[in-house]
């Protein structure tokens, strides 16, 4: 007979929010696009280049690229600092109007790689670098408000622009330089925009996507194994003015550029105080709408997902931004960074890398006496004054929170989507991530599955909260192996389990999401708007979720009448994250249960709203075949 583990209950005397439970089946490998390991270089990862004097000064250790890049485990990055430097100190094509002149890209590209070389004690970090190269709208940009490089000539246009990135790539990295840069976004945010505003630089969308469509040609020319994306959209408010954000945007940008894009690149922001408190979050089911929405329209036009360089991610700080450091204010960051990466973590397959928006010092943000926001470091006598030697923000309880986080992806499942879980084993460690969306504190009891007789000797819990203000990352070793937890109001823990023997994974949950034939549907009251997701491949044993994505006025319905082949489906009243209110309307997705006995080769899908306005999104299905019923072990013992 297999053993069994319990997973008993330890009282604790808080007032809580509610009891939730989280089961993980050790021996269940999670398999998503063939991908099941945790590529720690795609999201462990950090803002920065390792070149970049930001790392070297009075720190408080003699190697801060040491203590932190290795120290934690951290990969790097991205530069979008260097590329446009050196544009502004190349010479002009003489036979060429408007064009970087190639003799002097190639010496000036020399002279870098040689310098590099000398660089010995960066040489070492060039494992952990897979950079993405972007270049900044001073100077790039073609358009009416071109701007002349330092030297005093402009690019002629998006071509001559993107001949000379190309040639960045080959010229600067490579031989005794620094690493090819492997993924390239073609500008830095070119329509920047504020909520529901307009672009700054332009009101053209076609302009921007006509500038990547011919951009990308010449990058591609000079340096063909690069990957190019775009357009790098701060801030897209897909569902804006009922979903003509969507339609004179990235709709736009994907029906022009799409064809010669090898990814999409977003930087995605919570608004956690913004307006005097007001609360505009992407975490949790506007995110996902979001990039199901775009990935609808990717598998719709281009026959596949395209992959997704979120490059910048986490919170902007507004009611505090022109406020001196503070451990809040970092708070503010953090909750939402664990919050999307454990998204990210769910798209392995369509995920090429994301970056947290964090960078070393950024000296050259400090503005009006204020230091910039997303620092890693800050002045060991901040906030009273801008001195003494570097030191860690409270930034850096993020990643020592995820520092030992690594190997093969198990199943895992929470009773309530406001409570995210991940888990991976490495030999006889288990490490459990467990998220929490509310903004109340919640008890939560861990069961945990084996049957392979392996038995826990330890537990070491990581819990990143916030205390009177203050980031706090608390350790604490847990006794036996029956417990309960208290997860703090957004706050995130990791249970790193050890146990005697490394644990057997022997069977497999594979994961394929499809998605319908048609998307991006006006909702009319009482009219049925039908759906159908073809060529879905169903096992003996499995799960189904069928994944709506809606934007609707506050106030409508989102409770519709909902059929999957001929059978009425229950709609759960729960999505993940929080109601919306602060935003101009509800733009979420809401992940529906359905019987596994219901799927088909072929599905039909039919929704019915009572009332009218909005749209449907998307419409996508999850579906998780096993190798065998997972989900009735007697082995498990709930509480």
């Amino acid at each position: 007979m297999n053993a069994k583990i319990f997973i008993g209950l330890t009282f604790i005397c808080f007032n809580i929010s509610a009891q939730e439970s989280i089961d993980i089946n050790l021996n269940v490998k999670h398999i998503v696009g063939g991908i099941s390991e945790l590529d720690r270089s795609k999201f462990i990862t950090i803002h920065n280049d390792s070149k970049e004097s930001d790392w070297d000064g009075d720190n408080f250790t003699k190697n801060l690229r040491k203590d932190f890049l290795e120290g934690y485990d951290v990969y790097l990055g991205r530069d979008t600092g260097g590329v446009s430097w050196y544009l502004n100190n190349i010479q002009e094509d003489p036979n060429r109007v408007g064009y970087a002149d190639p003799i002097d890209i190639t010496a000036q590209g020399l002279e870098a790689k040689n310098y590099f070389a000398e660089c010995t004690w960066l040489h070492d970090y060039e494992k952990r670098k897979d950079l993405i190269l972007a270049t900044q709208f001073s100077a790039f940009w073609t358009g009416a408000s071109k701007q002349p490089t330092k030297l005093g000539w402009k690019l002629a246009g998006a071509d001559a622009a993107g001949e000379f990135i190309g040639r960045f790539v080959k010229s600067f990295h490579g031989g005794n330089g620094p690493n090819t840069p492997t993924l390239v976004e073609i500008i830095n945010e070119p329509a920047y925009e504020t909520l529901g505003g307009p672009s700054n630089y332009t009101n053209s969308i076609q302009e921007i996507a006509d500038y990547h469509l011919e951009a990308a040609k010449a990058i591609k020319f000079q340096a063909p194994n690069v990957k190019i994306g775009g357009y790098t959209a701060a801030f897209p408010n897909l569902d804006a003015g009922n979903f003509k954000r969507w339609e004179n945007r990235w709709k736009l940008f994907m029906d022009i550029a799409g064809d010669k894009m090898d990814f999409w690149s977003l930087h995605l922001y919570d608004f956690p105080s913004i307006s005097n408190g007001k609360k505009i979050l992407r975490s949790g089911s506007n995110m996902e709408a979001t990039l199901d929405m775009i990935d609808h329209y990717s598998q719709l036009s281009f026959g596949k997902i395209k992959p997704y360089v979120i490059s910048e991610f986490g919170s902007q700080m507004h009611d505090y931004m022109s406020k001196p450091w503070s451990s809040y204010r970092d708070w503010l960051h953090i909750k939402a960074l664990n919050a999307q990466l454990m998204a990210f973590l769910e798209r392995p397959n369509t995920i090429e890398k994301v970056l947290p928006f964090i960078v070393a010092k950024a000296e050259w943000g400090y503005w009006n006496n204020i230091p910039y926001n997303h620092r890693l470091m800050r002045k060991e006598n901040e906030p009273e004054s801008y001195t003494g030697k570097w030191v860690y923000t409270d930034m850096v309880k993020f990643y020592q929170l995820w520092k030992n986080v690594k190997g093969t992806r198990v199943d895992t499942k929470s009773s309530n989507l406001d409570i995210q879980v991940d888990a991976y084993i490495n030999e006889n460690k288990v490490y459990v991530i467990i998220n929490n969306l509310n903004f109340s504190e919640t008890l939560i009891q861990p069961n945990i599955v084996d049957f392979n007789g392996a038995v826990a000797t330890k537990v070491l819990k990581k819990h990143l909260t916030l205390i009177k203000d203050k980031v706090i990352l608390e350790e604490e070793a847990l006794s036996g192996t029956g417990f309960e937890i208290l997860l703090g109001a957004e706050s995130t823990i990791v249970l790193e389990y050890t146990f005697d023997k490394p644990i057997e994974i022997n069977e497999t949950s594979n994961e394929t999401k499809y998605f319908a034939n048609t998307y991006y549907k006006p909702i009319n009251a009482e009219k049925i708007n039908t759906f159908t997701i073809d060529a879905v491949e169903k096992k003996e044993f499995g799960e189904a979720i069928l994944r709506l994505g809606l934007g609707r006025d506050h106030g409508k319905s989102l409770q519709p009448k909902l059929k999957v082949n001929k059978k009425d489906i229950k709609l759960p009243k729960n999505w993940r994250g929080y109601n919306q209110a602060d935003r101009d309307r509800f733009f979420g997705v809401l992940e529906i249960p359905v019987p596994y006995d219901v799927l088909q080769g072929s599905n039909e899908i039919l929704v019915e709203f009572p009332d009218s306005g909005g749209h449907i999104s998307s419409m996508s299905l999850q579906v998780f075949n096993f190798s065998k019923n997972i989900r009735t072990h007697k082995e498990v013992e709930s509480h």
